[in-house]
């Protein structure tokens, strides 16, 4: 009796599974309920006859059957995925979907966007707001910026905007350190999510001896961890690329402190196929021209 492999919509919710942070993420990713995505993953089980996943209290994680599964499966998917993708995308050749997080795009692109519509009229651009490259690998989006500590593997990445780090806080706290009557650790203080040692790291930077700092409160987007210290809840590394807009209204204000170039910085980012599309490319000159801009600014 042929045995009959699993729909490809039940391989691609075992590869979304695989590498979300979560089943409630993979099952938006997938369009699904949480009930018509369980039944897709309990089919893919049923297939391999073995656990795909274990359940951890941090969430789920792949068994060695999984990770098996994975290596096996995600590079025919990704290429199936891709090659529909183009093909489907043809007709659009003036529009483009770029992949960046959400404080980057609010706080970096859209004041400056306007710039490039009236450069160039004839080119749609949709935003895509995820601070991962799996938009930018699976195809949905043509190009994105991401982080430097963001996994590229496999896709074209050049530098495009460097980071420099500062403490910023509400223009309160901020006179309170203009009168000398403030350090960093009489207030709470607050990092991103994914450089949670940011103060530790900046202090060896610049050389403050702050002494022993109290531990980060962390978020998950640099936009809310601005919004905390705008509404005076405590001090933030303010990010040269991030912070611009709280800067400019006021809400925040730099505290006199020596700011440090953060390793990494961000990176244009795209599959090499797609940057020979002429909207791509235009998208590209434009971002690096705006880049460059901000650089000499900084200087």
């Amino acid at each position: 009796m042929t045995r009959r492999i699993p729909r490809l919509e039940v391989i691609e919710a075992f590869i979304e599974a695989a590498r979300a942070p979560s089943f409630r993420v993979a099952a938006e990713r997938c369009a699904l309920s949480p009930a018509a995505f369980s039944r897709r993953i309990q089919a893919f089980r049923a297939f391999v006859g073995r656990e795909v996943f274990d359940r951890e209290p941090g969430g789920m994680r792949l068994t060695e059957a999984g990770r098996e599964c994975l290596k096996a499966l995600e590079p025919t998917y990704r290429a199936m995925a891709q090659a529909a993708l183009e093909l489907g995308a043809a007709p659009l050749s003036g529009k483009i979907t770029v992949s960046l997080s959400h404080s980057l795009a609010v706080a970096w692109l859209f004041p400056r966007l306007a710039r490039f519509r009236a450069r160039r009229p004839d080119i749609d651009v949709a935003i895509q707001t995820t601070r991962s490259a799996e938009a930018i690998r699976s195809g949905e989006a043509d190009m994105g910026v991401c982080a430097s500590d963001v996994d590229v593997t496999g896709l074209h990445a050049e530098h495009l905007l460097d980071i420099d780090v500062a403490p910023v806080a509400s223009p309160e706290i901020a006179a309170e350190f203009r009168s000398g009557r403030a350090r960093l650790q009489d207030y709470r203080l607050f990092s991103p999510i994914h450089a949670p040692d940011i103060w530790r790291w900046w202090a060896e930077a610049v050389g403050a001896d702050c002494g022993p700092l109290p531990r980060a409160d962390t978020y998950d987007m640099a936009y809310a961890l601005y919004e905390a210290a705008a509404a005076g809840w405590g001090i933030a590394p303010g990010m040269s690329a991030t912070v611009e807009s709280h800067l400019s209204s006021g809400r925040l204000v730099r505290l006199g402190l020596p700011s440090a170039r953060y390793p990494g910085g961000y990176q244009l980012v795209a599959r090499s196929s797609r940057l020979r599309s002429a909207p791509v490319a235009a998208f590209r000159a434009w971002l690096t021209e705006e880049a460059q801009a901000a650089a000499l600014a900084l200087a």
